[in-house]
């Protein structure tokens, strides 16, 4: 019987699956093999160190996050920057080991949101700012949405209507910040 080749894509599969089981920490060669059921030799000529598998993993995390946005920002019928914010906790609480893996590693930088570019045009159309505007008022929204993706991750049972209502309060007292001399969204603009 000839030997299986094992791919890349396999072994991302497998590093993937280690780490939302098992957390980053889960992840080595061994829990790698275990998962393929296979040796760890393919790991080692396919990506020739650990550290090149979790690199190659970091990329393939950053995608499975951008499907994940996408799809919920295909089925939502909530603005689409609040959409954005709601996808963002949803993937915290549902795919732990990836997002702690993207955005929680210990010594690693935070990943930057892929969709950033999409969300500063959303920004800019939605609610009529300019770019400089939108990044300011967006990296002060993305710490309070960075809080409330942490505590999701960490077993938070906090309602998706709760964490809701807490994005509008936010949006809504950062709006008031940036723009003071707007009409708030719930009062009529004077003609």
């Amino acid at each position: 019987m000839p030997k299986q080749k094992i791919s890349k894509e396999r072994v991302l599969w497998a590093a993937a699956e280690v780490v939302r089981k098992g957390g980053v920490q889960a992840l080595g060669a061994r829990a790698v093999a275990e998962e393929l059921g296979c040796s760890t030799q393919p790991i080692y000529s396919l990506f020739q160190s650990m550290e090149g598998l979790a690199d190659a993993l970091h990329e393939e995390a950053k995608r499975r996050y951008g499907v994940f946005i996408g799809e919920y920002l295909e089925k939502s019928l909530k603005s689409r920057y609040e959409a954005y914010g709601m996808g963002f906790v949803k993937f915290a609480r549902e795919e732990k080991g990836l997002f702690r893996f993207l955005f929680l590693s210990e010594g690693e930088p935070a990943a930057e949101d892929p969709f950033l570019p999409e969300i500063l045009a959303e920004m800019c159309a939605s609610y009529r700012m300019d770019e400089v505007r939108a990044r300011a008022f967006h990296a002060d929204m993305a710490v309070f949405s960075y809080g409330l993706a942490v505590r999701a991750n960490c077993g938070d049972s906090t309602s998706e209507e709760e964490i809701e209502g807490a994005f509008a309060r936010e949006f809504f007292a950062l709006y008031a910040y940036y723009f003071p001399e707007r009409p708030r969204f719930w009062q009529k603009e004077k003609a």
